[in-house]
């Protein structure tokens, strides 16, 4: 996963940034709160912060689709009363966000939500109390999200390999996986694969001796043979193993990150 440097419009502020550096918990996770509306800054922030979620603010919709473009957000909080919220891309039924939306809307807006991809609905006035309620029952799929999406940078050579693609199966040549997730991995083959080909795979494990076997599909290929490709299939007992190995691996004390 690559990560990016959220650049802010003009209008827009960080929130972590009215409150000093101490001993809070890192920042994992992206937040955009979107309001016209004065929301209290400081509690908001802390709250936020102390969950490991760098909070920013925008004040219109335009922000809102231009931000989550560019950059990685796991959660968008929408204040359903700015104009164009309602038209938002990312709160679509057929949108490609994968991240958490959160709506704060008045009762007769929720009807209109009917369809749309909200998994947290808060009636107005949203209170401090209450978006930290939201935000603690939002934390548990934000954090799976998040760490199953997260790509590790490896260097594994595949131990065997085979491509099916229309009806023909061929061995893999001399390939070096590159980055991997719980949910695909990079591979850098010696020529490009074609979309939607169905990839087996054995590797070993990162800094184990384990090895372990996944059915994917070729979901991006470069003319360098650099390929994305997305797990299909992978059995429970080795998913578990690439799930601890990888886990064990992210740059962050997962413990400190489990809201009280």
């Amino acid at each position: 996963m690559r990560e990016a440097t959220v650049q802010q419009p003009a209008p827009s502020f960080s929130i972590l940034q009215k409150r000093k550096v101490g001993t809070s918990v890192k920042k994992v996770f992206s937040a955009l709160l979107l309001s016209e509306n004065p929301f209290p800054v400081d509690s908001i922030a802390k709250v936020f912060e102390d969950h490991g979620v760098a909070l920013h603010f925008v004040r219109s919709a335009m922000e809102v689709e231009q931000m989550v473009r560019s950059s990685r957000f796991d959660l968008v909080v929408c204040d359903y009363d700015t104009p164009g919220a309602s038209e938002l891309s990312c709160l679509g039924r057929a949108t490609k966000w994968r991240g958490i939306s959160m709506v704060i809307a008045r009762g007769n807006s929720i009807r209109g939500l009917n369809g749309k991809k909200v998994h947290f609905t808060l009636n107005k006035p949203a209170t401090t109390d209450l978006l930290t309620k939201a935000l603690k029952a939002a934390y548990s799929t934000m954090s799976h999200l998040r760490f199953a999406a997260y790509r590790h940078t490896v260097a594994l050579r595949p131990v065997a390999g085979t491509l099916l693609y229309r009806g023909s199966q061929r061995a893999l040549g001399p390939a070096i996986i590159s980055d991997i997730s719980q949910t695909g991995l990079c591979l850098n083959a010696p020529e490009p694969l074609p979309q939607d080909g169905l990839i087996s795979v054995n590797f070993p494990l990162p800094e184990t001796n384990e090895n372990v076997h996944v059915l994917g599909t070729v979901v991006w290929s470069s003319p360098t043979g650099k390929t994305g490709i997305k797990f299909n299939h992978i059995s429970a007992h080795q998913q578990k193993l690439l799930q601890d190995r990888l886990r064990a691996r992210l740059p962050w004390n997962t413990d400190l990150l489990s809201p009280e």
